[in-house]
């Protein structure tokens, strides 16, 4: 008579779903690329802004950083609202709720959010 009291704790464990982490579909795909987009594009802007000291007339005189300030700035402003829309249309019509939805909802939500209060109350 085989002993199978150890054998669960030697099996190797299975691989997790497929669609848990990364979203099966390609909406899905779409809305977590625009969140990657738009955390590329802070990060990038807050080290953008931390090597020019804060001071706008840097990228006034130097037409490729006012470029580069300008491309930055149009890519979170787009890639945030377009998280957010493209995710919870993924999530209502395809079912589909991969770890990382939320969190691309999420951020085009904090973005949606700023902007009612910047319109709401101005400053």
């Amino acid at each position: 008579m085989e002993n199978n009291t150890n054998r669960d704790f030697l099996e190797i464990p299975q691989k997790p779903r497929n669609g848990f982490f990364v979203p099966k579909s390609f909406s899905g795909k779409l809305a977590l690329g625009f969140g990657i987009a738009l955390a590329a594009s802070i990060s990038l802007s807050l080290v953008f802004a931390f090597f020019i000291n804060g001071d706008a007339a840097v990228i006034e005189k130097n037409p490729t950083l006012t470029f580069l300030a300008y491309a930055l700035s149009f890519i979170f402003s787009l890639s945030a609202p377009l998280s957010f829309f493209i995710g919870i249309y993924t999530i209502i019509k395809q079912q589909e709720w991969s770890i990382w939805k939320p969190l691309a909802i999420l951020y085009g939500l904090t973005l949606i959010i700023f902007l009612l209060g910047e319109f709401i109350f101005p400053h």
